[in-house]
């Protein structure tokens, strides 16, 4: 079997794995798995009252899914959002105190992830790992030019 093929296969098991590991954590908290509201909280956690431009462009989501991820995480009360000081056509996004607390939730789910993903693997093996995975991204991405 041709490692390329075994590669790309298992790539695709990977994802599947990983999202039985977290997706029913993020459904207990409300979430919907694979939509990329953990990611959305977990930026803002890190970095609040940012555009929704600049939210959508960091968690690589297109304008259409963030813009029902900021309904559904803003209905939940997990964010708000505020007219923009800076321009009044767009906004900026806040966690509420809510919104705060299940984003630490949601970062603490992320390492634990992150701890059995990495299981085993040595810091010069993960290193190297994302060195490749990060020469694949960037092949896909330059068929974009």
């Amino acid at each position: 079997m041709n490692i390329n093929y075994q590669v790309r296969e298992l790539l695709i098991r990977i994802e599947w794995a990983r999202k039985q590991f977290i997706g029913p954590s993020l459904t207990n908290l409300g979430l919907t798995p694979g939509q990329g509201q953990a990611r959305i909280l977990n930026f803002l956690l890190e970095q609040d009252h940012v555009t929704q431009t600049k939210l959508a462009n960091t968690c690589k989501l297109d304008v259409t899914t963030m813009s029902r991820n900021l309904d559904k995480l803003e209905s939940m009360g997990f964010l708000n959002r505020q007219t923009n000081p800076t321009c009044r056509r767009s906004f900026l996004i806040n966690l509420t105190e809510l919104g705060r607390k299940k984003a630490q939730t949601v970062h603490d789910l992320l390492g634990r992830m992150d701890i059995t993903l990495f299981n085993g693997i040595d810091e010069s093996e993960i290193q190297s790992f994302y060195t490749t995975l990060e020469k694949i991204y960037n092949n896909l991405e330059n068929t974009k030019k």
